[in-house]
């Protein structure tokens, strides 16, 4: 459980205690990472086309969220199919930064587990570099 907790907080998969995203947000750069995680070293981009993946799951993510709220505003409103698209594009455009990060946080905490010797083993390695 604590591994979705960690994807939804952007937290680094391998330690959970770096974040993911560069702080503070800017809009211009929404999916902005380090390089790797400051406290124990792990890579966030592998390879490239490493987040390929989470295109599928922004896209699930998507379906799940805002199908549920077409079909309800189909049912219970008189809306007409051009009201029910503009309300669902609203609420799409307002949620998708959170779901293009929340896809590519779940993306690699699905990909990397999670070690608690990670940070010892990092500092072990960066003490042992002259």
């Amino acid at each position: 459980m604590k591994k979705w907790i960690n994807a939804w907080q952007y937290r680094c998969p391998r330690c959970r205690k770096s974040p993911l995203f560069a702080e503070p947000f800017e809009i211009s750069k929404p999916l902005e990472m380090p390089y790797a995680c400051t406290t124990c070293g792990q890579r966030y981009e592998p390879e490239p086309g490493y987040y390929f993946g989470a295109m599928f799951i922004s896209y699930g993510l998507s379906c799940v969220l805002l199908l549920p709220i077409a079909l309800i505003l189909n049912i219970y409103t008189e809306l007409s199919v051009n009201g029910i698209m503009a309300i669902i594009i609203f609420i799409g455009a307002v949620l998708f930064m959170r779901i293009l990060r929340l896809s590519r946080s779940l993306w690699i905490h699905i990909m990397i587990r999670y070690d608690p010797n990670a940070i010892t083993r990092y500092n072990a390695r960066k003490k042992k570099k002259p």
